[in-house]
């Protein structure tokens, strides 16, 4: 009898997610699955390794083109994504990420919910946990880009147009980190928190489908899921 609580068999389908919305998510998601070997590589460059003459062997640049084009598509993901929460034809969700009093309480009942298996209230698109979540990962990531640009301007011509652009919008990081290496030190640290964001966030969408039975994953790729018929 409980086992039926926790999942009525009636249910509605009800569309959560348009297509750029679910496009913009898989476009993140494939860029920081590139981002985070490849990052890991040029901070620890020693798993990989070439054969014969040193002048034959691109690895490091093959590794960081990857890198930087991954980092590139991620940045105009995250302008579109942030874009499209203010101003959306379909659905404006800013207001679903912000850490409010009345958000804060519905995301400790979503997590209470998941220690007692008490299912939570339907939300149709994000609930106040995931959407606090999504913030603090977005808030990570934005982080990441600005120290990796740094980075990244170091090995550009000074006269560059393109490295004085990218040194006027972060090079801010080094008084507030203290020095270069600190800035390296915190992307580096960004990586790993990114790494358990982003398992604390698909195992969390996986026990949802798994017990709830709403469809959580399915919405991320078709852009639906169930809703409970009363």
């Amino acid at each position: 009898m409980a086992r039926a609580g926790i999942y009525p068999q009636k249910k509605n389908l009800v569309y959560v997610r348009n297509f750029t919305n679910r496009l913009l998510h898989w476009t993140m998601f494939f860029s920081v699955m590139v981002l985070l070997p490849t990052g890991y590589y040029i901070g620890n460059p020693t798993a990989l390794f070439g054969h014969g003459e040193a002048y034959n062997q691109f690895i490091m640049a093959d590794i960081r083109v990857y890198h930087f084009f991954a980092a590139m598509a991620l940045d105009i993901s995250i302008m579109l994504r942030f874009y499209l929460a203010f101003f959306s034809m379909y659905h404006r969700d800013w207001f679903e990420v912000l850490p409010i009093p009345s958000r804060i309480i519905g995301a400790i009942q979503i997590a209470r919910s998941y220690l007692t298996f008490k299912k939570p209230p339907f939300y149709r698109h994000v609930d106040p946990l995931d959407g606090l979540t999504f913030l603090c990962l977005h808030l990570f990531m934005v982080l990441q880009l600005v120290t990796g640009f740094h980075l990244y301007a170091h090995a550009l011509p000074g006269n560059y147009w393109w490295s004085r652009l990218i040194h006027l919008g972060t090079d801010w990081v080094v008084p507030v980190f203290g020095s270069d290496q600190a800035v390296r030190n915190v992307h580096h640290l960004m990586l790993w928190i990114t790494i358990a964001g982003i398992i604390m966030h698909v195992y969390i969408q996986v026990i949802k489908t798994i017990i709830w039975r709403d469809g959580h994953i399915s919405a991320i790729v078709g852009g639906y899921k169930y809703r409970d018929v009363k």
